[in-house]
């Protein structure tokens, strides 16, 4: 995120996507109460790859020793900007990275956390919380309930209230789409099925998930999903299972009692795995869609290979 901060106060202000700075305490995202500031000042605003501020004041805006006004001009780190006279109007900036969405501490405004990809907290070894992404939409799970993050909303965690300010880029979608439809998961089984490898093929690059325990829970939803297929179930039908008989699945698996925690840790895990895979992995990460005591396996093709032999594939590309 965008950083700036009060020369005079020492105040820290995270840059929203579009950011107005002026007097008028219902426009501004940033307040400044002196004289010789207009209602609505300035606007700081991330466009493309970069952070201008776009000067609609009478008086005009020094950006960096430059004197600007009703014009606009790019923003670096180390900028300085002075909105008025008063030294209390001059901001340094302190970082100009792309803008996200955010919590902050109500306690402490000062004190934020970026929402990049997943969160556990207090850890991620034994998590009570978890925050992520999915379908564009930032999500809260505790106790297997998960709601979507609102904004200005509060929420505690940690024992600690936050406020969750909404911050995102907006995709450039028109190529996604196509991405996601002209791609396939592909499933990589050894001899005996004790190692599962995934890949995801799109436009002639595969992006490697690797071979990781939670594998065998999108196996097990793929294969339920093959079979559906196989019987000839509409789309809307096809792969859902019931968290009950997956965890009896897995128990079998792995040789132990397994609970829905468990469950919901891994699922995070592989969002977390899918968000943080370059380039493409982040279009992936609503893999596993969920209903009222059922998952499935939520992309349409997938092939799945047993020492180099298709045992099952789904692969009508979209074009």
């Amino acid at each position: 995120m965008a950083i700036i901060k009060n020369k005079s106060t020492g105040e820290i202000v995270y840059l929203n996507t579009q950011h107005t700075f002026g007097r008028n305490r219902n426009v501004a995202n940033t307040y400044i109460a002196e004289k010789d500031i207009s209602q609505s000042h300035a606007l700081v605003s991330w466009r493309g790859s970069n952070w201008y501020l776009q000067d609609h004041s009478r008086n005009g805006t020094i950006v960096n020793g430059e004197y600007i006004n009703n014009t606009a001009v790019k923003l670096s780190k180390g900028h300085k900007i002075q909105f008025g006279e008063h030294e209390s109007t001059q901001w340094d900036i302190l970082n100009v990275d792309p803008p996200s969405s955010y919590l902050r501490s109500v306690k402490d405004p000062n004190k934020v956390i970026e929402l990049t990809s997943g969160h556990a907290f207090p850890n991620e070894e034994k998590p009570e919380i978890l925050i992520y992404p999915e379908d564009a939409v930032w999500k809260l799970e505790k106790k297997g309930t998960i709601i979507d993050l609102i904004q200005n909303s509060s929420y505690i965690i940690d024992d600690e209230e936050y406020i969750f300010i909404e911050n995102q880029v907006l995709e450039d979608t028109m190529d996604n789409g196509y991405v996601v439809n002209n791609a396939y998961f592909q499933f990589i089984l050894s001899s005996d099925e004790e190692h599962i490898n995934i890949k995801i093929i799109t436009q002639n690059l595969e992006l490697d998930l690797g071979e990781r325990v939670h594998n065998y829970i999108l196996l097990a939803l793929a294969r339920k999903r093959l079979e559906d297929v196989q019987m000839g179930a509409v789309i809307g039908d096809q792969g859902w299972m019931s968290i009950e008989d997956l965890l009896e699945d897995m128990s079998k698996e792995f040789g132990k009692e397994l609970d829905p925690y468990y469950l919901n840790l891994k699922i995070y895990r592989i969002r977390k795995l899918l968000l943080e895979t370059k380039p493409y992995g982040y279009l992936f990460s609503n893999i596993i869609e969920r209903r009222y005591g059922e998952i499935r396996f939520a992309h349409q093709f997938f092939q799945i290979l047993k020492e180099d032999q298709c045992i099952g594939e789904v692969l009508a590309i979209a074009n």
